[in-house]
């Protein structure tokens, strides 16, 4: 007993001692940490088994870091180089039962570009059709009240912008400075988010990450500085560095809009997208890093999407290999930088399988720390307006989508990345580069949600007039081929005019207008509805008082 007991002591000194091996700064050309390893083990496997076969072979070599998503079972581990040479210790643990994945530990690099600063005009805005959106949706909110989240993992925000200001994420479960984990999520005081390279909730100030929260969410129509794609969402700001606090971020994301769907919206958040404009510095593919790349599938389970910008070199990453933008997933959606000419930028990645489409992105302006404003470009500017457009859609007035949401997350997840996908501006310039050969455009996929949602286009037709005969209210359905307005006059036997009125045909439900005609004479009337242009249709009809 008293051997064992030594034992135990000797196994928990080493568990939980994690700085006894001095930790090793990322490798400047790779990032690769080379004494850390994200390990994700099968349910309901520890992680001590584990380090005591470890330990046992090579005494004193391995340490538990700390938990990087406990409700996945993924864990980091320090271990000592000299003790476990080359890849000795991933090819170990690869070949053990309870583990489902490993890689190393990574730094990521943030996909910074300069840009020309003279230029200050967010052009890539009117380019995909954002202003004609905001005619019917500006963010925010579903048609059915959900509030739109987004969480950007990035090197660090200004949480005192004034053009931020309403658009941060408040965490509702969480009674701020309190020191107390209020919603029991293993994180305390967590009312933004949270900043994992401080492992606190004390933000980092940094105009990359600040850039990007401005593209996809700086607050629209407050008569000050620039809008977001997506004018009054709010965002869930994460400061990372590594592909640990990546993952984590990414269980944290889940945690939320888990929540969110299982409680009806009371608890948690409703996430619908995360943003990735970041990656490693050189090239690599998605399958060498099976935890980070498998967060993807586990986030568009709950519904979440994430918009990614591939590197910033003209490189193919089908050949060369990027992460995260070689990932597989169905909930991954993936940029190449395009300029103001609706060209691939030079230095962008690019590839006719892992790129999806262009984004404006080259001469970008956004948010700068203490409430400046800057130039900002590169794939990092190209993925926050493919991000801030999926925000922006599931803020469309189409109460079947918001419910689907809540009842088929991961479906309608997947609908609004076929709706982008889909709905592409076709572009000579993009044809060798990307797989869709075509640049967002955001007004598109809003009208192939339209047409999902029961909004309709087609010939101008009045296709039924009912009752008819009609004692009080006559109902008229009908189609246009736009959504521009249309008068609409009634005549009766002789000629002569009784109504006449605009009817604005509406997206996203069936086109109907009423008139009363309870006070109306009997007899036989004839409606005529036309547009500026003078293409008509003419249907007769019957008032009767019974």
């Amino acid at each position: 007993m008293k051997k064992t007991a030594t034992l135990y002591f000797f196994f928990l000194a080493f568990l939980f001692l994690p700085n006894v091996i001095a930790a090793q700064p990322a490798a400047s050309a790779t990032g690769r940490v080379d004494d850390e390893l994200i390990v994700r083990l099968v349910e309901k496997a520890g992680p001590e088994a584990l380090l005591q076969r470890l330990n046992s072979r090579h005494p004193g070599s391995v340490f538990y870091e700390r938990t990087v998503a406990g409700r996945f079972n993924i864990h980091l581990l320090r271990f000592d180089p000299a003790a476990w040479p080359g890849e000795g210790l991933l090819r170990w643990l690869e070949q053990q039962p309870e583990v489902q994945a490993v890689q190393y530990n990574y730094a990521v690099e943030f996909r910074r570009e300069p840009d020309d600063p003279d230029y200050p005009l967010q052009w890539g805005l009117e380019r995909i059709g954002a202003p004609m959106v905001w005619d019917i949706a500006t963010g925010g909110l579903t048609a059915n009240g959900d509030t739109i989240v987004v969480a950007i993992l990035d090197s660090g925000f200004d949480l005192e912008h004034n053009d931020l200001a309403g658009n941060v994420w408040q965490n509702a479960g969480e009674i701020p400075n309190d020191g107390i984990d209020n919603d029991s999520n293993d994180y305390t005081d967590d009312t933004f988010g949270w900043n994992f390279k401080t492992g606190s909730n004390t933000m980092s100030v940094d105009d990359h990450g600040l850039s990007v929260a401005g593209i996809v969410g700086a607050r629209g129509n407050n008569g000050a500085g620039v809008s977001g794609v997506s004018w009054n969402v709010k965002l869930m700001l994460f400061v990372t560095g590594y592909v640990d606090e990546i993952v984590s971020a990414y269980a944290y994301v889940i945690e939320q809009r888990d929540r969110y769907n299982k409680s009806g919206g009371q608890n948690g958040a409703f996430v619908v997208a995360t943003n990735a404009s970041f990656g490693l510095p050189t090239p690599t593919f998605c399958d060498a890093q099976p935890v980070w790349g498998g967060m993807y599938d586990l986030m568009g389970e709950v519904g979440v999407l994430t918009g990614a910008g591939t590197v910033n070199s003209s490189r193919n990453v089908d050949v060369d290999g990027d992460m995260p933008t070689t990932c597989e997933s169905d909930f991954i959606i993936t940029v190449t930088n395009t300029t103001i000419d609706d060209e691939k930028y030079l230095s962008a990645g690019y590839g006719k399988v892992s790129i999806d489409m262009g984004a404006p992105g080259q001469e970008s302006y956004s948010l700068k720390p203490n409430n400046r404003y800057g130039s900002f470009g590169g794939t990092s500017a190209a993925a926050p307006h493919l991000t801030g457009a999926i925000a922006l859609l599931y803020s469309l007035p189409c109460e079947g989508l918001a419910a689907d949401a809540l009842l088929n997350p991961e479906a309608t997840a997947r609908f609004i990345r076929s709706v982008l996908i889909d709905g592409v501006d076709p572009l000579p310039g993009l044809d060798d580069f990307t797989a869709t050969g075509g640049r967002l455009n955001l007004f598109n996929a809003m009208e192939l949600v339209n047409e999902a949602c029961g909004g309709t286009a087609g010939p101008l037709e009045i296709l039924n007039i009912y009752p008819n005969p009609v004692s009080s209210v006559l109902k008229v359905e009908y189609e246009t081929p736009d959504f521009e307005d249309y008068q609409a006059r009634v005549y009766n036997a002789l000629g002569q005019l009784v109504f006449r009125s605009n009817v604005r045909p509406m997206r996203f439900s069936g086109k109907v207008f009423t008139i009363d005609v309870s006070q109306w004479a009997q007899g036989a009337y004839y409606l005529i509805l036309q547009n500026e242009g003078g293409d008509r249709k003419v249907k007769p009809f019957l008032v009767v008082h019974y």
